[in-house]
This record gives structure tokens, C-alpha cells and sequence, in this order.
């Protein structure tokens, strides 16, 4: 139940911040060729370019923007790997500054569970004894 309710939050989320990752999405198709890719970054921004447009129901959205997500970490993963910059020009670096914020600004809270019972008695409160068996106050 609360991985349900974890998905369904990350679903309304993800759907809500669509518009902007579609605009993100475009602009850094606009200066792919100043951006400085891997395998996966290529990947993904592959995805963005064949589905920017075709995203007609909250799912594709949703995902549509975790491809976004998900190209942002493969450009910066491949940067700090190779130890290099992830941009070729100045507009491309703020475009990919931009999709960065983007990425890591906002992420759903999950559900905390409810707290259950541990097993197990409760402490026992501590006594000091005297002479005799009784209780000290």
C-alpha cells in the first residue's frame, strides 16, 4: 500500500513538472552538439527526441520527464568519469545548469509508514532497593 501510494505521488509529480521538462527537453536538443555525451546520455537523449511530442496521457509524461532526469545524470556522471567538462560552449552550459535545477530541485515526499509496535516487554523502570525488599523514594 505505501509503495502504491509512493508511486502514485512520484506519477502527480513527475506529470505536474512536464511542461517545464519538455521545454528543458527541447533546448537541450537545440545544443546537443555542444553537449559532451556517453553512450547513455546519448541514449536518453534519443528517447527525449522521439517522444518530446507524443506524450498524450500522465504515464508518458511522467516518464518523459524521468528521461529528462536521467540524461542530466548520464552528462554529469560522464564528466566526472572522464574529469572534463560536460558542454562545449557557454549556452549549452547554461542550458544544462538549467535542466540540473530542474532535476534535483523538487522530489516527491514518500509516505512515512506508521509506526508499528517493536516486540518485546517495555523497559522496566529502574529501582533502587533497600534493606528489607522495599522501594526507596
Amino acid at each position: 500500500m505505501a509503495e502504491e501510494r509512493a508511486e502514485r505521488a512520484l506519477l502527480l509529480v513527475q506529470e505536474r513538472r512536464f511542461p517545464v521538462a519538455q521545454q528543458i527537453g527541447r533546448l537541450l536538443l537545440e545544443l546537443r552538439d555542444s553537449i559532451v555525451l556517453d553512450s547513455w546520455a546519448a541514449y536518453w537523449l534519443g528517447e527525449i527526441a522521439v517522444t518530446i511530442d507524443d506524450r498524450d496521457d500522465p504515464a508518458k509524461r511522467a516518464r518523459f520527464t524521468g528521461w529528462v532526469e536521467s540524461f542530466v545524470r548520464a552528462v554529469h556522471g560522464h564528466a566526472r568519469q572522464r574529469n572534463q567538462p560536460s558542454t562545449t560552449t557557454e549556452e549549452a552550459r547554461q542550458a544544462l545548469a538549467l535542466a540540473t535545477e530542474f532535476t534535483f530541485q523538487e522530489r516527491p515526499k514518500i509516505p512515512e509508514q506508521v509506526p508499528r509496535s517493536q516486540p518485546g516487554n517495555p523497559a522496566r523502570r529502574e529501582r533502587r532497593r533497600t534493606r528489607g525488599g522495599r522501594t526507596a523514594r
